[in-house]
């Protein structure tokens, strides 16, 4: 059985999804865009044993029975998954399509591919926001600092999304038809800036800085806050311009949460893509690398692609992601063609 989740960019809102960060500010919302970068996971029952392949990772392990796997290394989010869902014999592939340490949710988006190929595999029902606490449990177990719950619920969800976290069950509003995403859509550029970075420490820092009670840091998780809801809105009228205005707004706040956020060379990145004409631009995720997303009017795309390699960064070919997690109906995953 092969799965697939898209991984998401983020547009507004992040850090709020982190628990319980958003009860201290009253409610969080989180603003994202799923995007057809696929995370896979494909689980086979085997008469005995189980494997592990991550086919992007080169990563393998291999163990008589689940409970022999040991949650450590380069698979061990995989391996707790496995531990936890798995059932009898198994082999287990996985594949990201998105860059390692991109910032768009890849590591989230996989486990929850992962995580549902095991429950179908196994005859075990797991409603959505099962799956999306389950998720969270063992990302926050294997990562041992706080997360966030967005990138799940895109995954699941696909499309362009409004999540909001507050007191009781999370909320996962659809802003927009699939038919009326092409405007965002062709208003969207990504790219690579060619340096990986881990989420849990930049995340840390910022909710360190909350919890310490730096003034800066606790402002600028409000106007965030702000932020996001004024987006919401721009993003409901179809409104680029404004989309592209608040984007750079929120991306100023964000670097006020904590030290390393960004780079001289990654603001060197997003000063290209403005100057090539783009309306705003940002880094997804928590910062520090990865990819960043800037907002262009699509006669302007050519230019600001061509801004971005000429600062160093990797466009990236995607389209916005119609659809979340689901089962390839005879789907098989193959190592990638040499």
């Amino acid at each position: 059985m092969l799965v697939r989740a898209p991984c998401r960019v983020d547009l507004a809102g992040g850090t709020l999804d982190i628990y319980p960060l958003y009860l201290f500010e009253g409610e969080g919302l989180t603003l994202n865009a799923a995007v057809d970068l696929w995370s896979e996971a494909e689980v086979v029952p085997e008469p005995r044993g189980v494997r592990i392949i991550s086919l992007d990772t080169g990563v393998a392990l291999r163990a008589p029975a689940i409970e022999e796997l040991e949650p450590a290394g380069e698979a061990e989010l995989l391996v707790r998954a496995v531990r936890v869902l798995g059932r009898g014999g198994l082999r287990v592939r996985t594949r990201n399509r998105a860059p390692r340490g991109s910032g768009l949710g890849a590591s989230s988006s996989l486990l929850v591919a992962l995580l549902h190929a095991l429950a179908v595999t196994g005859g075990i029902e797991l409603a959505p926001d099962e799956l999306v606490r389950m998720a969270q449990d063992l990302e926050t177990q294997t990562v041992k600092v706080p997360t966030g719950r967005q990138d799940y619920h895109a995954a699941v969800s696909g499309g362009v999304n409004a999540c909001w976290f507050g007191p009781g069950p999370d909320r996962v509003e659809r802003l927009l038809d699939q038919c009326d995403l092409t405007w965002l859509e062709e208003g969207l550029v990504l790219a690579f800036t060619g340096v990986s970075r881990a989420s849990a420490v930049t995340n840390w820092r910022m909710f360190r800085a909350y919890m310490d009670g730096r003034a800066s840091t606790r402002k600028a998780i409000a106007r965030i806050g702000q932020i996001a809801r004024t987006m919401r809105e721009a993003l409901l009228a179809r409104d680029l311009q404004a989309v592209g205005i608040l984007v750079n707004a929120e991306w100023r706040e964000r670097r006020r949460l904590a030290p390393g956020v960004s780079t001289p060379e990654i603001d060197r990145m997003l000063r290209g893509a403005l100057t090539a004409g783009a309306l705003g631009a940002k880094l997804c995720g928590a910062g520090g690398g990865g990819c960043l997303v800037a907002v262009t009017p699509p006669e302007r795309r050519r230019a600001v692609e061509a801004g971005l390699q000429a600062e160093g960064a990797a466009p990236l070919r995607f389209c916005l992601a119609r659809r979340g997690l689901h089962v390839v109906p005879g789907g098989t995953l193959e190592p990638p063609s040499s």
